[in-house]
């Protein structure tokens, strides 16, 4: 009973069990699994992501916060960069986040293989060209090349 109760655990947790189940051969010892293929030519990135829970400071200034009783409808944003290098681009996701003290997003697009980091949640065009031209007044080096993007639903 116990070695049925310590199978069915292991397998809700995916762990496997020498000498436990059915998938393949009991383990024997001297002689261990083969190790798992391997793509040489390719090293793993690996990152650390956290859920975005910013409290906006003075969002009704900047249009990210809704009218009372009513769910904004978030339409836009403004992109401050995109990058090829995973490390850069989390870099200016941070020092924006830290300056701003807003939702700062990295989105990784496929395709091309860039991050695109974008700050904000903007009801209207007017309150993201507001914020934008904000940044690019007090930072010019930094978001001189930023842009409006729109989401889409």
């Amino acid at each position: 009973m116990r070695t049925a109760l310590l199978v069915m655990m292991a397998s809700a947790l995916g762990v496997s069990l020498p000498g436990c189940g059915s998938s393949g051969p009991p383990a024997v010892a001297g002689n261990p699994a083969p190790p798992s293929p391997r793509n040489e030519g390719q090293e793993r990135v690996q990152f650390h992501t956290q859920a975005d829970t910013v409290t906006a400071l003075h969002g009704s200034e900047l249009g990210i916060v809704g009218t009372p009783g009513r769910t904004p409808q978030i339409r836009f944003m403004v992109q401050i960069g995109a990058f090829r290098d995973p490390h850069h681009a989390s870099a200016v996701q941070a020092g924006a986040r830290k300056r701003y003290h807003m939702p700062v997003l990295n989105d990784f697009l496929a395709g091309p293989g860039l991050y695109q980091i974008r700050i904000g949640f903007f009801e209207s065009r007017e309150n993201a060209r507001s914020f934008q031209q904000q940044m690019k007044r007090d930072h010019p080096s930094e978001y001189g090349d930023s842009w409006i993007v729109q989401l889409k639903w």
